[in-house]
């Protein structure tokens, strides 16, 4: 894995956690997943990735974001770049916007929002510029 970019996916849906890793691998990036929030938290603390695509709703509607502040609020994982991979607004128009009052007037802990379902076009060129943003700095 040395020299690949590593990318962590945490997401609850298998099927497309390995559709986005094959499509990642293709892309020469090193791709590790996890299932949920506490999964992927415990791989982060093992060695933290260049990259996470982290969904929103998992075993709760805010487990993605609940992760996302955790940590924005660690001075040692806080730099790491996060991609939002979410039905999350579909979800809100279809639910009603009330039901996530408490997330809309965070700020948002996150590099950019991809919508699901993800256009594997769109995930690599979104990766490439924050990749490339993150190097700047």
């Amino acid at each position: 894995m040395a020299g690949l970019t590593d990318i962590l996916i945490i997401d609850d849906d298998k099927d497309l956690v390995q559709a986005m890793q094959i499509i990642l691998e293709r892309h020469d990036y090193g791709v590790r997943t996890a299932y949920n929030g506490k999964q992927g938290y415990d791989k982060i603390q093992t060695r933290p990735p260049d990259l996470i695509i982290l969904d929103v709703m998992m075993a709760t509607d805010t487990e993605g974001f609940d992760l996302a502040y955790k940590l924005k609020q660690s001075p040692e994982y806080r730099n790491i770049p996060i991609i939002m991979a979410t039905s999350f607004t579909r979800t809100m128009a279809e639910e009603g916007p009330e039901r996530f009052q408490h997330i809309m007037g965070e700020s948002w802990p996150v590099s950019h929002l991809i919508e699901k379902p993800i256009d594997p076009e769109v995930l690599v060129a979104a990766i490439k510029k924050i990749l490339a943003e993150f190097k700047k700095e």
